[in-house]
């Protein structure tokens, strides 16, 4: 059972998506979000900067360690950075006494693969040069910002540079085939997602299983669009969430599996009733105080807040 909170929040959520959801419309192209100029919390250190051409925010706890966390954001290839993934720097920042970069990088309806996860990997790249030299940093991000996460750390691999020490990947969307069990399984029950009960899967299934114009004419399952389907030999300790009502819960499943396959670390929490990206959308719920708590305390496990 989820709470009473997340009950109601659920409901309403369904009821606000129900006019996009009918219409099988996308909700990062429907759905414009505020983004206020930004004022970081009192104490806070932040600045914009700029690391392999691509423009990246910097957030400086008081009394921060050594370590360091860098934070990819999702929203497919059209939601920028705004407030929500602003308040959750500040989070990370605060609870794990770590400088946060997010990389804000270019999005847009008319951005197609690879264009997005280049960007990303310079950023990265130039960063491993700088800010994460040492190799003392996690790693976090959310729905397409955990591909673009994962992509990044396959070519830094790769390519011979640092690793982050710890992994974390929240709700994530990287199997862009959309080719998992779960978006039949809840294809009714995502409010956020899901279609109308008096529609039919068998009819819909394309609506469901949704393909990003994004990918282009990349093959939908080629491993550096699709991490999903890569190999992830050497990679850290990951941790993975997602909610159990969301309609790409095998996203996560999938990467689950594939790390064990190759004996990696890696642990999976999927959160009963819950939707895509709740801890991030809605972080006062029960279950998302439980998802945040158990992130500080897989990072503060992971990274040394004193340097290596």
């Amino acid at each position: 059972m989820i709470s009473l909170g997340a009950a109601i929040v659920r409901a309403a959520i369904r009821a606000y998506t129900y006019p996009y959801r009918k219409r099988f419309a996308s909700l990062s192209r429907s759905v414009a979000l505020k983004n206020r100029p930004y004022k970081p919390p009192e104490g806070f250190a932040f600045t914009e900067e700029i690391y392999g051409g691509v423009q990246a925010e910097k957030l400086v706890p008081p009394g921060a360690g050594k370590a360091s966390i860098l934070q990819f954001h999702g929203g497919g290839h059209t939601v920028p950075m705004n407030d929500m993934y602003r308040k959750a720097a500040e989070r990370l920042a605060a609870n794990c006494g770590c400088t946060v970069y997010s990389i804000d990088y270019r999005t847009g309806a008319d951005l197609v693969y690879p264009a997005v996860h280049d960007a990303c990997y310079l950023a990265y790249a130039e960063l491993c040069k700088t800010g994460l030299a040492d190799g003392n940093f996690a790693a976090i991000g959310d729905s397409f910002g955990a591909n673009l996460l994962l992509s990044a750390c396959l070519r830094a691999r790769d390519d011979r540079l640092p690793l982050p020490s710890a992994i974390v990947c929240v709700c994530s969307f990287i199997d862009m085939a959309a080719s998992g069990d779960s978006y039949k399984e809840n294809c009714y029950r995502d409010p956020l997602y899901a279609m109308p009960k008096h529609c039919s899967f068998a009819e819909h299934e394309k609506d469901i299983r949704r393909i990003s114009p994004y990918c282009g004419n990349t093959p939908l399952t080629h491993p550096d669009l699709s991490p999903a389907y890569a190999d992830f030999y050497g990679f850290p300790e990951t941790l993975i969430q997602c909610g159990g009502a969301e309609t790409s819960r095998s996203d996560s499943e999938m990467l689950y599996a594939r790390l064990l396959k190759r004996g990696r670390s890696a642990k999976l929490h999927v959160f009963h009733g819950m939707w895509h990206d709740f801890m991030y959308m809605f972080p006062w719920l029960k279950e998302s105080k439980l998802a945040w708590r158990e992130i500080f305390k897989f990072i503060a496990a992971n990274v040394s807040a004193n340097g290596k």
